[in-house]
């Protein structure tokens, strides 16, 4: 048992040796805090003695933040060295906090007198706009200046805005409640705006052209459009008169009665006019002066245009400055001598503007806006569709060589008129022949659409050979007869394609 005790002693005492390096260097590490610790003492004492008298608040905060930070980086002591070291740090952390806690205090007594008189801004009957504005400059500088804890600043701050808010939400309510009462002027554009939503909601555009007729009615501040109610009968016309018959034979004498002094005034005055003499010789008519010689003129060179006739102004187009004369804004001649307009009279121009109606309010201008906007879709929708319908139906004769299965000239648009038709027609009562392979390229040409791969190369040389064929009619010329000359083809599903496309461009345009 002795040996092993002497064994187990050995390698106690073998171990103790890690365990009194390990004990060293703690203590070599407390010592190396400690100084640390001391030195971040010392050197707040300086930063304090040295920014007594500076008003930098917002740099102090964050160089006092800074020391925060690196005393609590500062590494581990043991407990008793910490709570004897703890109370320095203490007193130099609040002696560097008295200017700029002093610094505070006075900013929160001065935001509060801001809110004092922000309270008493939004308690005014009418809110000044430009007292705000100024006010919140004055709380945007002291903010900036002097900083708060962030908590704090941020209940000065909501108790602040508090009552500007509720004077702009009372504005607010009060400017609402004025938009929604409405005008008898708003009133009838907001009737005619929703009747014309209800018209373009029921497709029918009939419907929907009177309805934009009432709402432009109504915009204008014209009266409402009525329709003209049919006249009596004569025979209860003739009943009415009837009680009073001498109304209709009355007429005649009282015409005669109010014509006849002025049939004696007249002769009386001819007779006046016989027997008074000239009292002074009518002096002779001047010559008109002879006209000027024209020494210089421009002609105009345009193509069409005569060039012996001057180019005017008015041949020119518009001034690009938007004037209607060759005069200056600001001559007295530009707009015509005064005399001639007399006094107090418009200027020419004035009356040729478009005479709007009254002023309406934002929820009438948005109502009208929107309706038309979308009957206006609604017009755009039903045209395409009727376009397509007839088209269909084109397609369709062409298919079945029915000419009575044609669209009406008036269903195929003001591009194709009743001649037109005639030939259209005639195409299909014919028999089936074959299509020219130019007559398809022509109309895709003219309608400016793209052309299928496979037949590119065959337009592109089309193309090249109208180059050649200087007086030989364009594509565009040529198209009511090229459009003949598909419908006298047998039908094909591809060429149909094509020619509905073309179709599309050519009808609308």
């Amino acid at each position: 048992n002795h040996a092993l005790w002497k064994r187990f002693d050995e390698a106690c005492t073998e171990a103790h040796k890690l365990v009194e390096a390990w004990l060293v260097q703690v203590r070599q590490q407390a010592d190396a805090h400690k100084t640390q610790r001391l030195a971040i003492i010392a050197e707040l004492k300086a930063w304090t003695e040295a920014h007594a008298g500076n008003t930098d608040w917002k740099a102090q905060v964050r160089a006092l933040h800074s020391f925060s930070e690196r005393w609590r980086e500062a590494g581990h002591m043991s407990e008793k060295a910490f709570a004897e070291m703890q109370p320095q740090w203490k007193d130099a952390m609040h002696a560097a906090h008295a200017g700029l806690e002093t610094a505070q205090a006075e900013s929160t007594a001065r935001r509060k007198a801001l809110i004092e008189e922000a309270t008493a801004l939004g308690a005014a009957p009418m809110l000044r706009i430009d007292a705000v504005k100024a006010l919140q400059q004055r709380w945007q500088a002291e903010a900036h200046a002097v900083p708060l804890e962030r908590k704090h600043e941020q209940k000065l701050w909501e108790a602040f805005r508090q009552p500007i808010d509720e004077a702009f939400n009372r504005k607010t309510t009060e400017r609402e409640k004025a938009a929604t009462s409405l005008n008898a002027h708003d009133q009838r554009v907001l009737d005619a705006s929703r009747a014309l939503e209800q018209a373009s909601a029921s497709g029918d555009a009939q419907r929907i052209r009177a309805a934009m007729q009432e709402l432009d009615a109504a915009l204008a501040g014209r009266p409402p459009v009525v329709t003209a109610e049919p006249a009596p009968a004569p025979a209860v016309a003739a009943e009415k008169a009837a009680p009073g018959e001498p109304d209709a034979a009355s007429a005649e004498p009282a015409t005669e009665s109010t014509e006849a002094p002025e049939a004696s005034e007249a002769a009386s005055a001819d007779d006046g006019a016989e027997v008074a003499t000239p009292a002074e010789p009518v002096a002779p008519a001047k010559p008109a002066a002879p006209p000027k010689k024209l020494v210089a003129m421009r002609g105009d060179d345009r193509p069409g245009m005569k060039k012996a006739e001057p180019a005017g102004r008015d041949a020119r187009g518009p001034r690009p400055d938007g004037r209607r004369d060759g005069g200056g804004a600001g001559r007295p001649d530009s707009r015509g001598p005064r005399d001639a307009r007399g006094p107090g009279a418009a200027a020419p121009w004035r009356d040729e503007r478009e005479q709007r109606g009254p002023r309406l309010g934002d929820a009438a201008f948005r109502a009208q806006r929107q309706a038309i906007e979308a009957a206006e879709a609604s017009l755009r929708k039903l045209a395409a569709q009727a376009h397509g319908e007839v088209l269909t139906q084109l397609m369709t004769a062409w298919e079945q060589r029915d000419a009575e299965q044609m669209p009406t000239a008036q269903a195929l648009g003001p591009r194709v008129n009743a001649a037109n038709r005639g030939a259209w027609s005639a195409a299909l009562s014919k028999p089936a022949g074959a299509l020219p392979g130019e007559t398809l390229l022509r109309l895709e040409m003219a309608a400016e659409v793209p052309t299928p791969a496979e037949h590119l190369s065959e337009r592109r040389m089309l193309q090249l050979q109208l180059l050649t064929r200087r007086h030989a009619a364009a594509p565009s010329e040529t198209w009511v007869e090229d459009v003949a000359g598909v419908l006298a083809s047998p039908f094909d599903a591809s060429a149909a394609r094509r020619l509905q496309t073309v179709l599309k461009v050519l009808l609308k345009r």
